[in-house]
């Protein structure tokens, strides 16, 4: 290790140090990738500094370069905006790396020249689980509703900073990390250098510079929603009636916000049970009071299907959804035969469709299905709703758009955001991240294993960064045909 390289300053825990210390922190972000650093994608808006997502030994790390001085302060603020309970990015610590100072004023005859300095600045964060990358979330169909479902999570992250005393500075979609857990939406703070912190809820001047902000960035983002789907300049996805459809949200969400902050004394576990209730209605829940084919007409025996199904992919499918799945596999063999121009045995197209289709469809659900959810009744609704998109598109929509299209389409935007998660992270006294707070349970691996053939099996116990590198190799197997 040279000099240099010794002289880096890490600002953070040592096991995050041990994690990071091996990255080529000598040169500047936008090089990394020529150093062997394989970034991921995330995000795709517009940043007025290099950002880059790592992955290592199973942790997501973003990093952003900046100078020392406000890679520490944003540091300072996004730990102040944790405590506080807002979700944000986690903040892992900042790194200094040493380099020349830089003139800013050529000297001359009998001038001193002027130099500042040249170190560079990193901020470090973790990233939350299952984040959308924007690349994904901006090629869904922009409808109103999934429009309003973001705008709508956009909203609460602005409520919540607010009252809790934090002036943003620069709130915009590039700032803003989505995450979709079951049926709840939850709009991340990605950003927090531009930041003001108060000790009470901010003012209405405030309030009105970052919503202005927030409605001029709206303008500039929708050249990335244009871009990432390939439309046509004049067509229109984001215009001033949803920055007005934010701004309203905006204002009762305040006025929500304010009736539930209101002082409250239970004398009675009836008022005690009404304000579960209350909270039951709105979404949420406390953890805790305390601490085309033509098959042969015939009768079949009951269990027949799931037998079949079993002999031809090796995975026991329940009875009620049994009849349903054999129907899509001879769906399947019947397109595979239109396609291929010959006869395909059901035995091939059973095992094309499991590679294809049945496959990454179970994993990717692996990521976005909570305790609650029944995998199978998800799974037809997913396959259902791809379909219908790739029948509009022309083409065969990619399985992991589809899946951020239907995850989206589960969300239910009228209960989203009058409770304070912030509040609700505290409830009992016991400070948590809200990200974590509000995070449902996910769907058990024993429920999807059977599933799964035998080999693959393994693949539904991973941990999430394993998995989405696996998913990787498997969505690249995805056929170009139209799925039956």
């Amino acid at each position: 290790m040279t000099t240099r390289t010794q002289n880096i300053q890490f600002h953070m825990d040592m096991e995050n140090k041990k994690r990071l210390e091996g990255l080529p922190w000598e040169f500047p972000l936008e090089e990394w990738p020529d150093h062997g650093v394989i970034p991921l994608s995330i995000r795709r808006g517009e940043s007025r500094h290099q950002v880059i997502f790592v992955e290592l030994e199973g942790f997501r790390y973003a990093i952003k370069e900046t100078t020392p001085r406000m890679a520490e302060r944003e540091i300072t603020n996004l730990q102040e905006i944790e405590r506080r309970g807002i979700p944000a990015l986690s903040p892992v610590g900042s790194v200094t790396v040493p380099a020349a100072p830089v003139l800013i004023e050529a000297s001359s005859p009998g001038s001193v020249p002027q130099y500042i300095s040249g170190d560079r600045g990193y901020t470090v964060t973790q990233l939350a689980p299952r984040v959308i990358p924007q690349v994904l979330l901006f090629r869904i169909p922009f409808t109103r509703k999934n429009k309003h479902r973001i705008w709508s999570a956009v909203a609460i992250l602005l409520v919540e900073l607010h009252e809790h005393g934090v002036y943003w500075g620069d709130p915009s979609l590039a700032n803003i990390l989505i995450r979709i857990d079951g049926q709840r939406i939850l709009a991340i703070m990605a950003d927090a250098e531009t930041a003001e912190l108060f000790p009470e809820p901010v003012n209405d001047h405030l309030r009105e510079q970052d919503l202005d902000s927030f409605r001029e960035s709206l303008l500039w983002q929708t050249e990335d929603l244009r871009n990432a789907r390939g439309l046509p300049e004049e067509e229109e996805i984001v215009d001033d009636r949803d920055f007005r459809y934010i701004e309203q949200r905006y204002n009762w969400l305040r006025r929500e916000h304010n009736q539930l902050m209101a002082p409250t004394s239970f004398t009675s576990v009836f008022q005690a049970q009404r304000m579960l209730e209350s909270l039951n209605r709105l979404g949420f829940s406390l953890l805790d009071m305390g601490t085309e084919a033509v098959q042969q007409l015939t009768t079949v025996l009951p269990g027949w299907y799931q037998r079949r199904i079993h002999e031809l992919l090796g995975i026991t499918v329940p009875r009620r959804y049994a009849r349903r799945f054999y129907n899509r596999l001879l769906g399947h063999q019947a397109i595979m035969s239109k396609h291929e121009e010959r006869a395909v045995s059901l035995e091939e197209a059973a095992q094309h469709y499991y590679t294809h289709y049945h496959l990454p469809t179970i994993l990717l659900l692996r990521k976005y299905l909570t305790k609650e959810q029944d995998p199978l009744q998800a799974y037809f609704s997913l396959m259902q709703y791809k379909w219908k998109l790739s029948m509009a598109a022309g083409h065969e929509i990619p399985m992991d758009e589809a899946i951020v299209g239907w995850a989206m389409t589960q969300t239910d935007m009228g209960t989203l955001g009058a409770v304070d998660p912030a509040t609700i992270s505290t409830w009992w006294h016991e400070r948590k991240p809200v990200a974590q707070v509000l995070e449902p349970p996910m769907i058990e691996s024993a429920q999807l294993e059977p599933l799964l053939s035998e080999h693959e099996q393994r693949l539904v116990r991973l941990p999430t960064p394993a998995l989405e590198q696996e998913l990787e190799a498997i969505l690249g197997r995805q056929g170009e045909g139209e799925e039956g």
